[in-house]
């Protein structure tokens, strides 16, 4: 039998995912469609791959995770250093190997864009700050100018797992600027809602223009986030 599954975030804790897509497996169900936040992104992006419950929890098993802790070389190391790359990075680290290392484990299963997959087979939760909007990807790709078909599914895990001030935020471009994406948990750390029946338009409308019942606590709760996160973020040029 084929379902849906939603994983949400919560940093290392959400490697117990593999455990729960275990006892999934062993009942006989497959997943259709994924989608994820944060860490959650990341076991949906390999199920999505093809990865099995057991191929997961290996890979998890030979992982390294101080190779991920990827600060900025300077002229002169210091500790005041790397923290004012908190204030201008926005971030303690690149975050450019956790993508890298993503990426490779996907390209070894033949997934490397979103055209690669079947059509809403992924759906992936990041945070806009600059605008203070939930971001799915790839639904929201084209508001920014871009192919869904052509957007690296690493780089849209990586939006989703900037943890905020650990890792810099993604800097997505439009036509209007710079946007600063961070962790999909920001906005909404266990997006239930996007395989709701009753959130689907049959006009044709995408994910993103599709509210959640707005008598949900979380999506109240989720409404009353946005202008606190703004608070978060400097002019564009000062990210630059």
């Amino acid at each position: 039998m084929y379902i849906d599954g939603v994983f949400s975030g919560g940093g290392i804790k959400g490697l117990a995912l593999v455990g729960a897509c275990a006892a999934i497996e062993e009942r006989g169900f497959r997943f259709k469609r994924v989608a994820g936040t944060s860490a959650g992104s990341l076991i949906a992006g390999l199920i999505a791959a093809g990865y099995t419950s057991t191929e997961m929890a290996n890979l998890l098993d030979e992982l390294d995770l101080k190779k991920f802790l990827d600060s900025r070389k300077t002229v002169i190391p210091s500790a005041l250093t790397k923290w004012l790359f908190v204030y201008w990075r926005l971030g303690l680290y690149k975050g450019d190997e956790l993508e890298c290392w993503i990426a490779d484990i996907l390209a070894a299963r033949g997934l490397r864009t979103f055209g690669d997959l079947a059509p809403d087979s992924l759906r992936i939760i990041a945070s806009d700050l600059t605008n203070g909007r939930l971001l799915i990807l790839p639904d929201d790709l084209p508001k920014y100018g871009v192919d869904p078909r052509t957007f690296p599914v690493a780089r849209a895990i990586r939006m989703s797992c900037s943890l905020p001030f650990f890792f810099e935020p993604v800097k997505l471009r439009d036509r209007v600027g710079m946007n600063i994406v961070v962790d999909g948990g920001v906005l909404s750390n266990f997006p239930m809602w996007l395989f709701d029946k009753d959130n689907v338009k049959k006009s044709g409308r995408t994910w993103s223009e599709v509210e959640p019942k707005s008598d949900s606590a979380a999506y109240q709760q989720n409404q009353e986030r946005p202008e606190y996160v703004r608070s978060f973020v400097r002019d564009d040029e000062g990210c630059a």
